[in-house]
């Protein structure tokens, strides 16, 4: 009888913490949410969210998407490399500037390789700056 009692005394404290632990969860989830909210990120696909937030931060930058690739994935060793490719045209600056949130402020990844190239175009006789920029993630 003493081992049935001392079991149902731990039940009851054990269902006393259900609202408890609700509350908590709840919260949880409120504050998840609002973090993905944050990053920019719903229920679609990597490669289109990275778009999303490229064209977003070029928008503001006053910055031209060039190209952007399919990406490459690699798998090795049971992990999985997936490197996306795109040019970016614009001032070094907002360039920099674009590059620096993608990589800090997002999930995509880390920028593995950024190729600055100064083209002229003949016709209107100015010169303009493009990027190209590798982005890696590894799953």
């Amino acid at each position: 009888m003493r081992k049935e009692y001392i079991s149902l005394k731990q039940e009851e404290k054990l269902l006393k913490d259900i609202p408890q632990q609700l509350i908590f969860f709840s919260k949880k989830e409120k504050y998840l949410d609002s973090m993905l909210q944050k990053l920019n990120l719903n229920n679609t696909s990597m490669e289109n969210n990275l778009l999303r937030v490229i064209n977003s931060e070029a928008a503001k930058n006053n910055l031209k998407v060039i190209d952007f690739n399919p990406p490459n994935r690699f798998a090795q060793d049971g992990s999985s490399l997936t490197t996306y490719d795109f040019k970016l045209r614009g001032g070094y600056a907002p360039i920099i500037e674009t590059v620096y949130v993608i990589e800090s402020q997002s999930t995509f990844g880390e920028v593995i390789h950024l190729n600055f190239t100064k083209e002229k175009n003949y016709r209107t006789g100015k010169n303009y700056l493009e990027a190209k920029v590798l982005v890696q993630n590894i799953e």
